[in-house]
């Protein structure tokens, strides 16, 4: 969903500079999103009907200038994968300096509101992302 929302949201001026892909910790290779995340972001103008998903790799973490995760745990497995990309791994909610807790909750088995709630909370912190990125990167936004 996160992958989806930011390549969605890019501005134009950015659509040659940076591009967004998502991998998992747990996915299956090739299975399609779920129907409730699909939905929900349509419903937001965001159409993920052809992701498949893959798993993460070590050269997937080493080729990439940022990884952005959903959990610790997430960001715990990137490392094990890739033990020296300590720098360029982050979780999207430490973005948000007020949060707690930096997880984003995997609404996976749960209803559409719980898909809209992910939705919603990701998109909140999308546009900190590309703060984020025009910061660490020198990107004029």
């Amino acid at each position: 969903m996160a992958a989806g929302i930011a390549a969605a949201r890019v501005s134009e001026g950015w659509r040659s500079l940076v591009s967004f892909s998502s991998a998992g910790t747990a996915a299956f290779d090739g299975m399609k999103a779920a129907s409730n995340a699909i939905r929900v972001l349509a419903e937001a103008g965001v159409d993920i009907s052809g992701h498949r998903a893959r798993m993460l790799t070590k050269e997937m973490v080493d080729e990439a200038d940022l990884v952005v995760v959903m959990t610790d745990e997430h960001r715990a497995e990137a490392l094990e994968l890739a033990p020296g990309s300590l720098e360029k791994v982050m979780a999207l909610g430490e973005l948000d300096s007020a949060r707690k807790n930096p997880d984003i909750a995997d609404p996976i088995g749960g209803d559409e509101d719980d898909y809209r709630r992910t939705r919603d909370e990701i998109a909140g912190l999308v546009s900190r992302l590309f703060d984020h990125l025009a910061e660490i990167f020198g990107i004029a936004k």
